[in-house]
């Protein structure tokens, strides 16, 4: 039998080194910051998409001392606060909790270095009081809306129980903690673990992936999430700080909430 002149194991061999080597090349020369915060936003966001579901809690709990709480997310008679409470533990632990343990343990890095520091330059607290005067009254019209008003609050109570009470104020302070998660996520570990690679460009890079969570949102919010993330993404930028982009977020959220339900007359 007559070996193949064109078959040459030694050549396959190294044209496999060769492309090995480039990959490795290519990786060494990534920002390792830069590269574990981009890498992390697809593996977190795609982790809340599919975790938020109450069947997993329900299946997470079933047959363990917890199972009622499991039930309780999937079938409760009285609201779907344990549903929502399931959706801000996933969303905390991906959007916070596992970023926080990264950067302050495996990086060594202050938390203070990627959002929470309380830098404020001069001009900000007014620049807040102006858009909040502007926010309001928009999120008020909008809460007019058909789609909106369908959408909002997240907060359903079955049983026909008054709105006001410690169930409302449970969930608002959950989704306060929520709102937390998502602007250290966006508007400082991405922004900050992408600033001394991209620059300003990082703003641009955050804004994508998070007007990409609001599109089960109805279509304004959606595209107004393009220019929140620009503008919220900018704040930090320049501040170092989420706080500032915090209060502003969860001032338009609360207010959502209370305008929905008082134009359903379910507040008043």
């Amino acid at each position: 039998m007559q070996n193949n002149p064109e078959h040459n194991p030694n050549a396959e061999e190294t044209a496999i080194s060769g492309v090995a080597a480039r990959f490795r090349g290519d990786l060494a020369s990534l920002d390792k910051r830069a590269m574990f915060a981009l890498v992390y936003a697809a593996i977190g966001l795609t982790s809340i998409n599919f975790l938020k579901e109450p069947s997993v809690l329900e299946k997470i709990t079933r047959g363990t001392p917890f199972e009622s709480i499991g039930h309780a997310a999937m079938y409760s008679e009285h609201s779907n606060l344990a549903n929502l409470a399931w959706w801000v533990i996933v969303s905390v632990t991906f959007y916070f909790v596992i970023p926080a343990i990264w950067v302050r343990f495996v990086q060594k890095r202050s938390l203070r270095e990627i959002g929470l520091a309380m830098n404020l330059e001069h001009g900000f607290l007014k620049l807040l009081a102006f858009c909040l005067a502007i926010m309001l009254p928009v999120t008020y019209l909008m809460s007019l809306t058909a789609g909106f008003a369908a959408k909002y609050p997240f907060l359903k109570v079955y049983d026909g129980s008054p709105y006001l009470s410690g169930t409302l104020l449970v969930w608002e302070l959950i989704y306060f903690v929520q709102f937390f998660g998502l602007e250290f996520f966006f508007r400082g570990f991405l922004v900050h673990s992408l600033k001394p690679t991209l620059g300003a460009y990082s703003i641009l890079a955050m804004t994508v992936p998070y007007t990409m969570i609001h599109f089960q949102k109805p279509m304004p919010e959606a595209f107004a999430a393009i220019f929140a993330g620009l503008f919220l993404g900018w704040i930090s930028y320049r501040n170092g700080t989420i706080w500032l982009g915090l209060v502003l977020h969860c001032s338009v959220a609360f207010s959502m909430d209370i305008f929905s339900l008082y134009n359903a007359g379910l507040i008043f």
